[in-house]
């Protein structure tokens, strides 16, 4: 192969890429601060579990991906139960390739990341056609650690219940607390059992859940 052709074929291999990662980009890019209704608005998925393992790799199209199993304790939206796998784009650190050149498409900065044994609330955005991949909605905010009782997300919290509308009549006391916190951990079983009520009862859908700003 010339020095032209080699030239070509990097740049329309990269031009492909770019092709497959931008829409997913653009689908989960929020402003900085998403709230839960920007959440539930674009996630697909919505499960509780623990992560029981993290790889990365590259697939048959020459995509770079993180490749995540959590075990599922709950199903709060979609249909699914057991073990769940899901590859989102990135590796996990640079990787040296055959060629001797060194891949760097590490996972991109305020993306979620994994480890294994972390109990973990993940709001997952709808799967990009062509690659397969997904990741969080809100990116790094659709991601949810569990410890000593309380759920938080990449930002702690920050904005998630900013200029959020809800029903009165809906909420309970715990609720309602999730509700009031401005920054911070929540309580994780009364956070997953708002988000519950809010699937189940399609709240956004029907405006009983809104942003006002």
């Amino acid at each position: 192969m010339t020095r032209r052709r080699r030239v070509f074929s990097a740049f329309l291999w990269c031009a492909l890429l770019l092709l497959s990662v931008v829409p997913l980009a653009n689908a989960t890019t929020f402003k900085k601060q998403a709230s839960i209704v920007d959440l539930l608005n674009h996630s697909e998925l919505i499960l509780r579990g623990r992560v029981v393992n993290v790889t990365d790799g590259i697939d048959q199209h020459g995509i770079p991906y993180t490749e995540v199993t959590i075990r599922v304790a709950e199903s709060i939206k979609g249909q699914v139960s057991g073990t769940y796998t899901f590859r989102q784009f990135g590796l996990l650190k640079p990787r040296k390739m055959d060629n001797g050149l060194t891949n760097l498409m590490v996972t991109p900065a305020s993306w979620a990341t994994y480890t294994k044994g972390e109990e973990t609330i993940l709001f997952l955005h709808k799967s990009a056609a062509w690659t397969g991949l997904r990741t969080t909605a809100g990116l790094g905010q659709g991601k949810f650690n569990v410890q000593m009782a309380g759920a938080t997300n990449q930002i702690n919290n920050s904005g998630l219940f900013k200029g959020v509308y809800v029903d009165p009549t809906v909420l309970g006391d715990n609720e309602k607390r999730v509700m009031a916190t401005k920054k911070g951990p929540v309580n994780a079983k009364s956070f997953v059992a708002l988000v519950k009520q809010a699937v189940d009862g399609k709240w956004v859908e029907k405006g009983k859940m809104r942003n006002e700003k």
